[in-house]
């Protein structure tokens, strides 16, 4: 599942965010969408579009573990990956940095390497993920809260743009 989500500014550049897989409600809905959404000026970025590792829906990683995934699925989903990324400006990866277990587990690392291997083609050297893993925006406000006292900062976006940078690809796409 590929949304797409504009904001009304002239200019446009979009940033895909890849996440693990589609959650069961609608996407704006999510604590996921409004973080990704703060992400968006300091990627430089106004449009936001997502996609997902594997293309089931679950309401969380061990649901989506025993899901059983087909080759159809895979297939189904790299196209849509690769139609995410086509005329993307930047590529955040967002899929979370817990491990899925089992076959699906090892799905994800296949399709993690293979979208690396896709954006080496386009030319994407580079991706953006947070403090240098591909953490799941769900997690994000936890991760640079000031309990967490990991980085300062008065708001959640300047904590944010701390820990929100670019990586190498390459060394990005082992994270699965």
């Amino acid at each position: 599942m590929t949304d797409t989500f504009n904001t009304p500014e002239p200019g446009r550049r979009t940033l895909c965010a890849v996440l693990l897989n589609p959650p069961l409600r609608p996407a704006v809905e999510t604590v996921s969408h409004r973080n990704l959404i703060a992400a968006l000026p300091l990627t430089g970025c106004t449009e936001l579009r997502l996609t997902n590792l594997i293309d089931l829906q679950s309401k969380d990683q061990i649901q989506l573990a025993s899901i059983p995934v087909t080759e159809q699925d895979i297939q189904r989903s790299r196209q849509r990956l690769s139609s995410a990324v086509e005329g993307a400006d930047e590529i955040l990866f967002a899929w979370g940095s817990s491990r899925v277990l089992g076959a699906t587990g090892k799905i994800v690392k296949e399709q993690a390497a293979w979208l690396h291997t896709h954006l080496n083609s386009r030319r994407f050297p580079r991706v953006w993920m947070v403090a240098g893993a591909p953490r799941h925006p769900s997690r994000w406000r936890q991760f640079v809260g000031p309990e967490k006292q990991r980085v300062q900062g008065g708001s959640f976006e300047e904590r944010l743009a701390k820990v929100l940078m670019y990586h190498n690809a390459t060394e990005a796409a082992t994270h699965a």
